[in-house]
């Protein structure tokens, strides 16, 4: 939707509204939208073509979170029938805005708030299983490998995607908001931290949110701010299990993760012509690169970097 469109569906939901600001475009679909009302207050508006689904979930969690004090955005109106819903604004700053190396106190409030969602009893959650988690893995090999670069299948990402499995399998499952990184923890003028985006919530490894916040596209952490990261996590987990456990939880977790959102963003492109995340590309093949262990893997990630990463980097250049 233009600007336009967006304040004419405010105005029929009964949000009059006397400008708009486009906000993110979100991989899921969601159009995110500033709404600017008299003596500058202002609300944000998603829409979700109903065509393409719905806010059921979201709205489903968004009253837990409530009632278990997880800062989110207040909701003010949901109208399925138009696909919107209005919602507080909590701003443009988010934690990718901000260097946690410098601010190690946020990196702590967020895993706090990660334990806290994953300990909580969220009832009529869906469960992953080890299909959709392999199926979701499989996408750098179909789409991202094939389809986006034009590169072969590898017979070793294939073997470390069923190691992946396994490792997961062994993880404590609990919720997962399946995309819990900087991006989507915004921050207000009291350094306190509110979660969005938690309309993907489920019950999956704990690894999987964990590697969302401690491997970042963006920047790279100290060993001693992620170490001291995991150890307050752990505390909070409230589960006898070692720092040493916990990263492991990570690496696959994060293993799973990178090879997904490579998959996914690559699709994007492909599909809808969405360009807006490929600048990431490099960053997150670099992270897995990074993570998969160095023991029968080391041919795998010697080839990822020396013949992937310049072929990503070509492609990306001549877009």
């Amino acid at each position: 939707m233009n600007k336009e469109e967006a304040l004419e569906l405010a105005n029929k939901t009964g949000f009059n509204a006397i400008e708009v600001d486009v906000l993110k475009l979100e991989a899921s679909g969601r159009e995110y939208y500033r709404l600017h009302f008299d003596k500058a207050e202002s609300l944000v508006m998603c829409y979700l073509d109903p065509k393409k689904g719905n806010h059921t979930k979201f709205l489903h969690v968004s009253n837990f979170f409530t009632s278990l004090n997880i800062n989110s955005p207040e909701i003010i109106l949901a109208d399925q029938a138009t696909g919107v819903i209005v919602q507080q604004d909590l701003g443009d700053k988010c934690l990718i805005d901000i260097d946690l190396n410098e601010n190690p106190e946020l990196l702590k409030q967020s895993v706090e708030i990660l334990s806290t969602i994953q300990r909580a009893h969220i009832p009529q959650i869906d469960k992953l299983d080890e299909e959709s988690l392999m199926m979701q893995m499989e996408t750098i090999q179909s789409i991202f490998l094939e389809k986006f670069l034009s590169c072969q299948k590898l017979k070793e990402l294939e073997i470390l995607q069923s190691r992946a499995l396994s490792k997961l399998s062994e993880q404590p499952w609990m919720n997962c908001h399946f995309d819990f990184e900087r991006r989507n923890l915004m921050v207000d003028s009291s350094n306190e931290i509110a979660v969005i985006d938690f309309q993907d919530l489920c019950i999956g490894p704990v690894g999987i949110d964990l590697a969302g916040i401690i491997v970042d596209h963006y920047i790279s952490y100290s060993d001693q701010l992620i170490d001291n990261a995991l150890k307050h996590y752990v505390q909070c987990l409230q589960l006898d299990v070692s720092v040493k456990d916990v990263n492991e939880w990570l690496r696959w977790g994060g293993i799973q993760r990178n090879m997904r959102i490579l998959g996914t963003l690559s699709n994007l492109y492909i599909q809808d012509n969405r360009t807006f995340r490929l600048k990431d590309l490099p960053g997150i093949l670099e992270n897995l690169i990074t993570l998969i262990p160095n023991d029968e893997f080391m041919s795998l990630k010697e080839h990822l970097s020396s013949a992937v990463m310049p072929k990503l980097h070509e492609e990306l250049e001549a877009l």
